[in-house]
């Protein structure tokens, strides 16, 4: 089970998915929502109908819509797929972790990166096991 926060009234809430945003309560809400603005949008006329001819944004190349939420061609797609694939988004990091900066004597960074290396381990990966390992043998 993960635990969330709903984005809409704010309670917390547990869920099975790892994707849920809604509470039980709010779920229902957040779909009005949804289908009223589809609604709006589709009225003003800026919806893009499956099947029409649409000019990708990247290459400029036309392509044919396959999808509601389509907006590259095929080719463009796979490679901005491809491109954000294992990357968590900028707000994921912002949300989840820390960030920290340190300083070290000039000379020194590459001497660390090269032994995060030999130990096929990224720098950050260095400093929490190191820290581990340093609160485990100095228990005040």
């Amino acid at each position: 089970m993960f635990k969330y926060k709903c984005e809409l009234c704010g309670m917390e809430f547990e869920s099975k998915s790892n994707r849920a945003k809604y509470c039980y309560y709010c779920r229902d809400k957040a779909q009005v929502q949804r289908n009223k603005a589809y609604a709006e949008k589709k009225k003003a006329g800026t919806s893009v109908p499956i099947g029409s001819e649409q000019k990708c944004p990247i290459c400029g190349k036309t392509y044919t819509v396959t999808s509601g939420s389509q907006k590259y061609c095929k080719d463009c797609m796979k490679k901005q797929q491809q491109a954000s694939k294992g990357k968590p988004s900028a707000e994921y990091i912002k949300e989840n972790y820390d960030y920290v900066r340190f300083n070290v004597p000039k000379g020194e960074g590459d001497a660390i990166k090269a032994y995060a290396q030999e130990h096929n381990m990224t720098i950050k990966d260095l400093l929490l096991t190191a820290l581990k390992e340093y609160q485990e043998n100095h228990k005040d």
